[in-house]
């Protein structure tokens, strides 16, 4: 009989403590983790200038960081981002005794992220969505300096002795915290415009960060190739934004199949991308760089009931398209710049910057003061206040 071949090694280093979602990113991914052949140890709790360095040793063949943090210090020399693991957790949650829409009239709701506070304002007009350093000098109490556990457990007293009706807070510190009380998803995806939460950029996504030179082979295996899009992209159009606007643009890129598409546009009633995706025979448009080696297929949803994802998948053939929704909202939350795009997975290097700078010119469209003209009037204020 012959040996068994041994199972190939990683060796791990996740950077941040409990408080940081890319630990319990990385505890799920290895949990779930479903290639037998290889085995993985993960080192945690530890900082950035000391993971590099464990790097740089060889005594760890990747780090995983959050996206946000990997963007801020702007990478590291040497280093290269292998793969991505699945994201997570992406949207805020709101910790409330009842749903957003059930919420009392006038109620005080507290957000440490001006996204969210804008977000809210325009869901409804009538809530008090204010930062918890406004609301700690109102009503005169001492703010923690901790911005995570210690900052949610402060807003969990003020919600469970009815000072507040409730506060944004994030998944893993909810789970950590293990609060008994109800929390709410603030949905990316939703039948109602006003209703859409789109995260921040970059939320909810790890990076695998290696030294140069690792197998890509590998980084296909371990790695997720929808969060790696995600992050090339959502890098890509953040570069194009001022930085400090980053922290009221709602921002998320994902792939999509056309199937789910249609599905949405039937149940949105949306005219428009049913038509661009579908020809007036009712068959799925293909993407050009196959468009002569792939069928069309009619989209029919009751014959789909019982079909396997990979037969699907042989259908709709290589139907893949990214996805790319950006928003920013003015601070009363009245007014919504939005841009939403399409593109098949094989133009996304290109298509995304295209959708940066069309977004930038349309930012400094909506955001430009109206000079008096003699033709259009006296001088007016900008369409958004950002």
């Amino acid at each position: 009989m012959g040996a068994e071949a041994e199972p190939e090694q990683i060796r791990l280093v996740c950077v941040g403590n409990d408080e940081i979602a890319t630990s319990d990113h990385v505890r799920k991914w290895m949990e779930t983790q479903p290639l037998e052949d290889i085995e993985v140890t993960a080192q945690f709790d530890v900082e950035l200038p000391s993971a590099l360095e464990i790097l740089e040793n060889g005594d760890a063949d990747l780090i995983a960081i959050s996206a946000s943090n990997w963007y801020l210090c702007k990478g590291a020399p040497d280093t290269m981002v292998a793969a991505a693991l699945p994201r997570r957790d992406e949207n805020h949650i709101l910790v409330a005794d009842d749903r957003i829409a059930y919420l009392p009239h006038k109620s005080i709701i507290l957000a440490n992220n001006r996204l969210q506070r804008r977000q809210l304002r325009r869901y409804r007009p009538d809530f008090r969505v204010l930062d918890p350093v406004a609301f700690a000098d109102m009503i005169g109490r001492k703010l923690p300096d901790d911005s995570g556990l210690a900052l949610q457990a402060w807003m969990e007293d003020l919600r469970a002795t009815k000072i507040i009706g409730g506060y944004v807070s994030e998944r893993h510190l909810f789970d950590i915290a293990n609060i008994d009380s109800r929390r709410h998803k603030l949905m990316t995806d939703s039948r109602e415009n006003s209703a859409r939460f789109l995260p921040s950029p970059l939320n909810g996504l790890t990076l695998l960060v290696s030294r140069e030179g690792f197998p890509m082979s590998l980084s296909e295996r371990i790695g997720d190739i929808e969060s790696l899009t995600a992050w090339s992209c959502e890098k890509i159009i953040l570069e194009q934004i001022d930085p400090e606007l980053h922290d009221r643009v709602g921002l998320i890129v994902r792939h999509r199949q056309v199937p789910s598409l249609l599905n949405q546009a039937e149940q949105e009633k949306d005219l428009l991308r049913s038509t661009a995706l579908t020809n007036p025979e009712g068959e799925i448009i293909s993407p050009p760089s196959y468009a002569h080696g792939v069928k069309s297929w009619k989209y029919d949803p009751s014959k789909l009931s019982g079909v396997s994802p990979e037969e699907m998948w042989l259908r709709v053939g290589t139907n893949q398209m990214v996805e790319t929704i950006i928003e920013t909202i003015d601070r009363s939350g009245n007014r919504t710049l939005l841009l939403e795009r399409l593109n098949w997975k094989d133009e996304d290097s290109v298509n995304v910057r295209l959708i940066a700078r069309e977004w930038e010119e349309m930012l400094a469209l909506v955001t430009k003061e109206h000079a008096e003209d003699i033709r259009l009037g006296p001088a007016r204020p900008a369409f958004l206040d950002l």
